[in-house]
């Protein structure tokens, strides 16, 4: 009988051991994705998209011009192309020598 209990408890403490690291994975795992993006776009200016002509980009009233090797990415990290930028998308946006040469755009639902 007591060999029962000690395999039932061991049993338990085992199942909460694999259960509690999975979660912490997981919530590990969901830290690192939040601070890679939050590193990804540490330096950028954020605003919203007025309009999009060409290759120059009206955000809060104010125009940019788009390097022509910009990279547009959505929130998701998924590559976006420019004709697919919608006025009104949520916009973090990095410029190097006074044009954007980095996008990350959030797309209205």
């Amino acid at each position: 009988m007591n060999n029962t209990v000690f395999m039932a408890v061991l049993g338990l403490l085992t199942l909460g051991q694999v259960v509690s690291t999975g979660s912490f994975v997981s919530f590990a795992e969901t830290e690192q994705a939040q601070e890679t993006m939050r590193f990804a776009t540490a330096g950028f200016q954020s605003g919203v998209i007025d309009e999009v002509q060409g290759s120059s980009i009206r955000i809060d009233g104010r125009s940019y011009v788009l390097k022509s090797a910009v990279v547009v990415l959505t929130h998701e990290g998924e590559p976006l192309e420019i004709e697919r930028i919608i006025p009104t998308s949520l916009v973090k946006f990095h410029l190097k020598e006074g044009h954007i040469d980095k996008m990350v755009v959030t797309l209205p639902q």
